[in-house]
Parts: C-alpha cells; sequence; structure tokens
C-alpha cells in the first residue's frame, strides 16, 4: 500500500452562527486536510484546512459555535461536521454558516468525540458511553450500541461494506466491531500495542489506531500508530513518536503529520501557529469531485 494518510498531534438546535459575507468562500479539494483546533479564549475553536501540496492554512470556520472542536467529518456534498462541547456542528465551507445539529438536551447525544458519516448520510459519533446515530436532517439521535465491552470508545469508522469500528479505551484497550443493525459487537483486536486508543480510520481490511502511551519524556505521553487486520485482529505499530518539531523555532505547539503506511515515514505537513496549535481531529476531502457530490 502507498497511500499516506495523516494524523493529528495533540499539543438551541436552530443556533447559527453567520461569518461576514466579506469572507472569501473555501473551495474543497481531493486531498485537501480538513483539521479541528481547540483555539483559545478569545477566538474560540478553530476549522481550518490545509493544502498537502503548498502546506497552506486556511481558516474555515471559528468561534461562534466552535468552543472546543474534537471529531470531523466531510459528508457527500462537501459539507463539514465537527463535534463539540456536547454538540454536533455543521459547516459550510461555502458561507462559513456554523449550525447546530444535536446538543444534549435530551441526553442521548452526551459528549461525542470521533465521528464519521454513514452511507445513508446519517452522522455515528462515540460518545465514551455508546456509539449513537444521528440524523442531520431532524437532530433525531438514536443508540446503536452500548454497553457490553464499550469502556469508553472516543472513535468510530465506517468500513466499505457498512460495518463500525470502534476505538474503545478499556483495560486493556480494544478495536470493536459493531453491527450496525442490531449493535452486537465483536472486539477483534485488545491489547499489546494497543493501550488508550484515540482516533481510527479503515480502508478495506487494514485499520489504523492512533494511540497513546504514558512515558516520562515528550510532555508525558509517546504517540504511535497501529495497523489493525480486519480480519484476524493481528496487530503492528506503523510509526511511533511525534515527529520531530524544532523547540527553537517556538517550542511545542502541534502538527499535522502525513505517515506514510508501508514504511512509517513521518512528514509534517503543518504545524500550529497565532492562535490554533492544538490539532484534536483531522479527515481527508474524498478523492472525487467534493464541489457537489463525490
Amino acid at each position: 500500500m502507498t497511500t499516506a494518510f495523516v494524523i493529528t498531534l495533540l499539543s438551541g438546535l436552530a443556533m447559527e452562527s453567520r461569518a461576514s459575507s466579506q469572507v472569501p468562500a473555501v473551495q474543497l479539494n481531493p486531498g485537501d486536510i480538513i483539521y479541528t483546533d481547540s483555539g483559545d479564549a478569545v477566538n474560540g475553536g478553530f476549522v481550518i484546512k490545509v493544502d498537502p501540496n503548498t502546506q497552506v492554512q486556511t481558516v474555515i470556520a471559528s468561534g461562534g459555535n466552535l468552543r472546543m472542536p474534537f471529531g470531523v467529518a466531510i459528508d457527500s456534498n462537501g459539507q463539514i461536521v465537527v463535534s463539540d462541547s456536547g454538540r454536533l456542528i455543521h459547516i459550510d465551507p461555502q458561507t462559513h454558516i456554523q449550525a447546530i445539529i444535536a446538543d444534549n438536551s435530551l441526553g442521548k447525544l452526551g459528549s461525542p468525540y470521533g465521528i464519521d458519516i454513514d452511507f445513508s448520510g446519517q452522522v455515528l459519533a462515540a460518545n465514551a458511553q455508546a456509539l449513537v446515530r444521528v440524523d442531520p436532517s431532524s437532530g433525531q439521535t438514536t443508540v446503536v450500541s452500548s454497553g457490553a465491552n464499550f469502556g469508553a470508545p472516543l472513535s468510530v469508522a465506517v468500513a466499505d461494506n457498512g460495518e463500525l469500528f470502534v476505538a474503545n479505551v478499556a483495560f486493556p484497550g480494544q478495536i470493536v466491531r459493531v453491527n450496525p443493525q442490531n449493535g452486537s459487537q465483536k472486539v477483534i483486536s485488545s491489547g499489546q500495542y494497543l493501550n488508550s486508543p484515540r482516533s481510527i480510520t479503515v480502508q478495506g481490511n487494514d485499520i489504523y489506531v492512533t494511540d497513546v502511551i504514558n512515558t516520562n519524556i515528550n510532555y508525558g505521553l509517546a504517540g504511535r500508530v497501529i495497523h489493525v487486520d480486519a480480519h484476524t485482529g493481528i496487530q503492528r505499530v506503523v510509526s511511533e513518536d511525534p515527529a520531530s518539531l524544532d523547540p527553537s523555532s517556538g517550542g511545542y505547539d502541534g502538527a499535522i503529520i502525513r505517515i506514510d503506511p508501508s514504511t512509517g515515514v513521518q512528514t509534517p505537513l503543518a504545524r500550529g501557529q497565532g492562535s490554533y496549535i492544538n490539532p484534536r481531529g483531522v479527515a481527508v476531502v474524498p478523492g472525487a469531485t467534493i464541489t457537489a457530490k463525490h
């Protein structure tokens, strides 16, 4: 496999937030990287686009409903969905308008972290207690799966066949396959390199998981990317420890890193600047035209 992927290195329902009409529309192109950043108390959270070729960063949205954004996903219409502080937020990159899809006022959404979008356009969210499904049109939230093996499910990925894979913080860490129809769970991989899995993506039979381990260096944490075979559960470490960031140029400020899944080679694509220094969630624009549908 030669396809590279990227990781982040941590360093009322009708409410809308409208951006100034003078702010230019942001065009999403295939391969563009979209990430969320926790921002700061003055500017709020950010959603940012990175051009993987030029490494130019463009702010798509900031402040407004964005307080502490975490997960991010892109739907088939090129619209952005973000999880943030017990809410799901829709963001139009063309108009910069933010709208709350659903919040936790009815208690089912919980505090969503990692998110993905299924084939029907429904938003799936792992909320550290359960896996829930949200209708982006109505905000209706239903529980897909809970209890059983779940300790603290933090992220979810939709496979090509519609099955769901969840990164579950348990003792030890686990990757759990969930049936989207009946919510049944099966642990396909546990322990070994899995310590505290944070995010997950799946392509065919290949599952990639970001994980952190406690250490007495690197601010107390070290990162790794783990490959898990979806059929056998066999694990291998793809890459470990963050790419080197020179402290003399501003110190630890977070980064977006491309990792070659075959070699584990890390290539920093963007690093924090100004008010956005703590990237949290990342998505890649699909490889077909995203102006309308892909």
